[in-house]
């Protein structure tokens, strides 16, 4: 998701902020609904995809207990042991034995819709879930995952419906607060995200993922010592300090505050992130002499790495020479982002997508990320 804030156009003399990203993260309740990566095998789920059986055996399956209904049951419960274990693929595999043995079971089903979610698999996940909400139609957990399932495909309005109507089922379920708030800032509603996670803040004071969104709101409000606030507490509590430090090194910036941010971007990536990320600041808000003498010290000091900041110094040049007289500078995109060599303008909001709906998945720096 991209959450870029507009500049500020007032006469307040505040700093705008560039096009750089704000992270969002969210803490989701039992799994983590992120990218696998190796976590998960695609031959895996290609075979559930398309049908296919499963491995004979997989690693620690049970011994048989005498029905269908136990051995499914010892099966749900070496799943959910792997999964502990941050073990997918051989969880997803004993779920799937369980639920192909007791199909009238709801949590291996609702448990194998998460991996598969998870996955970026959300046409498969949608059986599953259909499943469990036919059989037990006030699930909460199951109306998240179709939430999360809507979203991908890019149906807001349902998405937002279904994450509602989770809450309502179930006020504890910490992340669909986060969920439905993610849902207000892609709608260009960061009025209604600000509401929805301050609201969720009160049932749960110490979530450093929801301190960090709620910041992240303030930021796109343009209330930016309120979002300061919001990701010093993030931070305290431990919540994604890469990602909340980024963003409180944006909220400083923008409060003229160079030094304290600085900080802020060398605690989220090191020195050399943080002289490219304050240099690109000052290159998008004008500032051209400042911006090469950050440009040049990231360069200096990764040389290799920071392909970006490179770029960012050529730009940083050329609107120095512009402004002597020279020739003008070419405009950045608004997708160039800046952060730490990479494009970060694309914040994480929900599961890896399928490309076709709002949640198309990103990489880099500023992948879509949901702890």
């Amino acid at each position: 998701m991209s959450i870029t804030a507009t500049h500020d156009t007032s006469s307040k003399g505040r700093h705008a902020l560039p096009a750089l990203a704000l992270l969002l993260l969210m803490t989701l309740s039992g799994c983590a609904a992120r990218d696998m990566g190796d976590g998960t095998s695609p031959s895996l789920m290609e075979r559930h995809a398309t049908g296919k059986s499963l491995a004979p055996d997989a690693p620690g399956t049970p011994q048989r207990q005498g029905t269908p209904a136990a051995e499914a049951e010892a099966h749900l419960q070496r799943g959910l042991a792997y999964l502990a274990q941050d073990r997918p693929e051989l969880a997803f595999e004993h779920f799937s034995r369980a639920a192909s043995l007791a199909p009238e079971m709801v949590e291996p089903r609702l448990q194998r819709a998460r991996l598969l979610v998870r996955r970026g698999m959300p046409n498969e996940a949608a059986a599953d879930i259909e499943a469990v909400l036919a059989a037990s139609p006030q699930h909460a957990r199951a109306w998240e995952l179709a939430g999360m399932v809507a979203f991908d495909r890019g149906l807001l309005d349902e998405a937002e419906a279904d994450f509602t109507r989770a809450i309502t089922l179930d006020p504890d379920l910490a992340s669909c607060y986060a969920h439905l708030g993610a849902v207000h800032d892609y709608k260009g509603r960061p009025d209604l995200a600000r509401d929805v996670y301050a609201a969720a803040l009160v049932r749960f004071p110490q979530s450093g993922e929801l301190h960090n969104n709620l910041g992240v709101a303030f930021s796109m409000l343009g209330d930016d010592a309120s979002a300061l606030h919001h990701f010093h507490e993030a931070v305290v509590l431990g919540a994604s300090s890469e990602r909340s430090w980024n963003n409180m090194g944006l909220a400083l910036c923008r409060l003229g505050r160079f030094d304290e941010a600085f900080e802020a971007f060398r605690n989220a990536g090191g020195e050399a992130a943080a002289h490219n990320n304050l240099g690109y600041f000052f290159l998008v808000n004008g500032d051209a002499s400042l911006a090469v003498q950050h440009l040049q010290r990231a360069v200096e000091l990764e040389p290799r790495y920071y392909v970006r900041a490179a770029e960012n110094l050529k730009r940083a040049r050329l609107a120095a020479r512009f402004a002597a007289g020279g020739v003008p500078v070419p405009a950045a995109g608004p997708q160039t982002g800046g952060i730490a060599g990479t494009p970060v303008n694309k914040a994480g909001v929900l599961p890896p997508a399928t490309g076709k709906g709002p949640g198309t998945r990103t990489t880099g720096a500023g992948e879509r990320v949901i702890q």
